[in-house]
């Protein structure tokens, strides 16, 4: 009989890099620096795992990569919103540690700096959202912008084979600058991106 936990979690993650705007992540091509150095995060609007609700819960994960992700040697770090119950708090670490997809960027990080909880300020409005996180992090998203008429330009990524979604509204990261181990990174009016997600075994 098989011990694997059932979970089941929809919802919307938000993401920004130091990439040029597009990521050439989504089209299987070396970061546009050299590196990758970013972060994701993931609102469960329904889900559980094992049982346990995480409706409303909001975690993610940053990540210092010195070249493509696939190649590992990773620095990474966790963030959960302070708000969650220790039920649920033990069961986001779990999720992070060993349920795809965010089980395999913590696996390419040999160096993980731990599980930290904070208080969210969250707005989801499609490439206009934020997230705010007191100490670490502001991610606010935008439209990315025509460089001849400055106007807004929408773009929206559809890849049935996608790691962490199918769609993707790809976006200009306005503001993006969080903080790990001490150290300082600016990655705004680079890449970011809005999109739906779902993920069950179920």
């Amino acid at each position: 009989m098989s011990t694997e936990k059932k979970y089941t979690l929809k919802g919307h993650l938000l993401s920004g890099c130091n990439c040029d705007w597009g990521c050439p992540c989504n089209f299987e091509i070396a970061p546009s620096y050299g590196k990758c150095e970013g972060s994701y995060f993931w609102h469960v609007e329904s889900g559980h795992y094992d049982g346990i609700s995480l409706n409303g819960a909001t975690f993610g994960q940053f990540a210092l990569f010195p070249q493509a992700v696939h190649l590992g040697n990773g620095t990474g770090f966790d963030v959960i919103d302070e708000k969650l119950s220790p039920e649920q708090r033990q069961a986001v670490e779990v999720i992070l540690q060993e349920v795809p997809p965010f089980s395999v960027f913590h696996g390419l990080c040999p160096t993980f700096l731990g599980f930290s909880y904070k208080p969210f300020d969250l707005k989801l409005d499609g490439v206009n959202s934020y997230l705010n996180i007191s100490g670490t992090m502001v991610l606010r998203l935008g439209p990315m912008k025509n460089p001849v008429t400055g106007e807004d330009e929408l773009a929206t990524l559809t890849k049935p084979t996608g790691f962490t979604a199918t769609v993707t509204e790809l976006c200009n990261a306005e503001t993006f600058t969080f903080e790990i181990d001490g150290k300082s990174y600016d990655y705004s009016g680079r890449y970011g991106e809005f999109c739906p997600y779902e993920y069950s075994n179920e």
